[in-house]
């Protein structure tokens, strides 16, 4: 099946659905429906990657939040409530 790239605009688009028949703006709605069902399982797939990263990045920065590191060590060890902390300008 040969076809042919037209670039129209969203109002042509719209004029050209009325002029066709029933059967064949369903077809028009059928290969919309297929093509935004295979980009959203695309970008799904790119999300999922993505978190997959942000949890292996949050796993290697693990040791700088445990007890004792020395990024802790700048952590304040007070523990009552910071909104209740009056002191901290």
């Amino acid at each position: 099946m040969l076809r042919t790239i037209i670039i129209m605009s969203k109002l042509e688009v719209l004029e050209a659905l009325k002029s066709m028949t029933a059967e064949e703006r369903l077809e028009v709605i059928e290969t919309a429906s297929k093509l935004i069902r295979e980009e959203i399982a695309k970008n799904s797939q790119i999300s999922s990657h993505k978190k997959l990263s942000l949890a292996e990045a949050a796993e290697k920065m693990r040791p700088f939040y445990e007890q004792g590191s020395e990024f802790v060590a700048f952590a304040d060890q007070e523990i009552e409530d910071f909104y209740e902390y009056e002191d901290y300008a």
